[in-house]
């Protein structure tokens, strides 16, 4: 049996960090989540090849592969999409290399289910589509789902308005080859949206309720990220105490830990650092003196200088934060950027290699979505934003977003 991984997305909503690395690449505790799907398919003995595809930044996903994944079990295949054929497009490109049955993944799913369960409840049913389903507090965010009780599916709504349950599509299928029948070749087509519903109407789609102890994270968002590091730090701290300190790591006895804190290999902390719940520390990464950190994820090679505060934030790799500097508020810090002495940055998102120098930005402002009209795509946004992403993701992504992306986002820098 086949299992395709679709890792080809652009990961728009987690930009910046998704500005340098595909989405299935983003990082939880320092290993991307591909490495995390991999290993949970490793465990099933019927699934005999992993077919990856990817698009957006495929070259990072090989190289992954071939360096750190080098002696994986099963067969590894990379099917190329030659444009963004969205999730129903990407199976169709897969159709001459999968099997008759087949486990389909989304690449940015985090989760510790076992998909072997899949497998078997598919095969129970007389259905072309059986659909992972797990039940969350904010469900007009997803597809919802209403299952009979036999488990069919009976109704199907992407991103409803007002939801009928708060049961949704976990993004991981078992799927029957014939169903691709339905896709036409080489063209933009989401499976969630246009496949799907169509089987759901002709009763031919199953659901199966992920247990209860089984965590599920769609890595859509900066907020989501927090959310991952924050189950799997709680879930660590249940085995091996409040917090984790790796192997050379230099930790003063003057600094305070307040767990859960992971904090990871070749990592030195100055004197009079403040570590409290929920911070991560990626490899190699310098605190100074009286550095103080709260529910922040480092991603790693960072350097934090002296007397700066960090609450509610997210630093790529190799970013320099300044002295007195406060990142607060869901800022996000892009790969390599620089913020320099004694800013304050709430909420804003910083660009990869960036050097921040001359703003102070207290960000939470309110801007009037109906002075933004995003069929225009003018060189600067409409609202005057400095340094507005047109033209800083033309280089990067070679893509246009709409301008109120711009508004959803809160680009400053």
């Amino acid at each position: 049996m086949k299992a395709v991984i679709l890792a080809g997305g652009f990961g728009t909503r987690l930009r910046p960090l998704s500005s340098t690395r595909p989405k299935p690449m983003i990082p939880v505790l320092g290993r991307p989540n591909l490495q995390y799907i991999l290993e949970n398919l490793q465990k099933i003995s019927e699934i005999d090849e992993v077919i990856l595809s990817v698009h957006y930044m495929r070259g990072e996903i090989r190289e992954f592969i071939e360096d750190k994944m080098s002696d994986y079990p099963k067969d590894i295949r990379f099917i190329n999409d030659p444009m963004p054929l969205e999730t129903g497009g990407a199976l169709k490109n897969v159709e001459d290399v999968v099997s008759d049955e087949f486990l389909v993944i989304y690449g940015d799913v985090f989760t510790n289910f076992n998909f072997e369960e899949l497998i078997k409840a598919h095969k129970a049913n007389d259905a072309l589509i059986t659909v992972a389903l797990t039940k969350v507090y904010d469900p007009e965010k997803y597809g919802v789902v209403v299952t009979d009780e036999e488990g069919k599916i009976v109704d199907f709504e992407e991103k409803p308005l007002r939801p009928k349950s708060n049961l949704i599509d976990a993004g991981i299928y078992m799927v029957n080859k014939e169903i691709l029948n339905e896709i036409p070749k080489g063209k933009e087509i989401y499976f969630e949206r246009e496949v799907l519903p169509k089987f759901v109407a002709q009763g031919l789609a199953h659901g199966y309720m992920m247990p209860r102890n089984n965590y599920w994270v769609d890595l859509g968002t900066p907020e989501d990220f927090f959310y991952a590091h924050q189950l799997i730090l709680d879930e660590i701290a249940k085995n091996n105490g409040y917090y984790t300190v790796k192997e050379g790591t230099e930790v003063p006895e003057d600094v305070e830990i307040q767990g859960p804190v992971y904090i990871d290999s070749g990592v030195k902390i100055g004197h009079g650092v403040k570590i409290k719940a929920y911070t991560y520390i990626g490899p190699n990464t310098v605190v100074e003196d009286k550095v103080y950190l709260k529910r922040s994820i480092l991603l790693g090679n960072d350097i934090i200088k002296e007397r700066s505060e960090l609450k509610d934030s997210i630093l790529g790799e190799g970013v320099v934060v300044g002295k007195n500097v406060i990142l607060k508020e869901n800022a996000v810090v892009g790969d390599y950027a620089k913020i320099y002495d004694n800013l304050v940055i709430y909420g804003a998102k910083v660009l990869p290699w960036k050097k921040v120098e001359e703003y102070e930005a207290y960000l939470r402002i309110k801007l009037d979505p109906t002075k933004v009209r995003p069929e225009l795509t003018p060189e600067r946004c409409p609202l005057g934003l400095p340094e507005c992403i047109y033209t800083k993701f033309k280089a990067i992504a070679a893509e246009k977003p709409p301008c109120d992306e711009c508004i959803e986002n809160q680009w400053l820098f």
